[in-house]
């Protein structure tokens, strides 16, 4: 095992190691660098971000973008720039990179009440 990893995530072995990584560590999120793709898996579901700066196309490559659209991400050029789709404007272009953030979806989760709760202590 590694505590860093320098890979290409367009290689299901590179993301292979990446999920074993979990295992070590309960958020491997800062350990690794890929050199050409972003994180996915086969069937997940869509990877989104939020516009937190505007953006103003420069040619007919880019696309505008204002605070609070949502981005569906198709790849990073690791130029500065990604590109994806503004899903307010339909638009498939580049944006800078840094204009956007994550779109975290949390969910509710059960608490399970009912189930006593031990102290690994005692």
């Amino acid at each position: 095992m590694s505590d860093y990893l320098v890979c290409t995530f367009s290689s299901q072995v590179c993301r292979v190691a990446y999920e074993l990584m979990q295992t070590m560590y309960p958020d491997a999120a800062d350990l690794f660098r890929s050199l050409d793709d972003i994180y996915y898996y086969g069937g997940q579901s869509a990877h989104n971000r939020v516009a937190v700066l505007p953006h103003e196309s420069q040619d007919a490559r880019d696309m505008n973008l204002e605070v609070g659209d949502l981005v569906g991400v198709a790849g990073n050029h690791w130029d500065g720039f990604s590109k994806g789709k503004n899903l307010r404007t339909n638009r498939i272009g580049l944006y800078p990179s840094f204009k956007v953030v994550e779109k975290v979806e949390a969910v509710e989760f059960p608490t399970y009440p009912e189930v006593p709760l031990k102290n690994p202590a005692s």
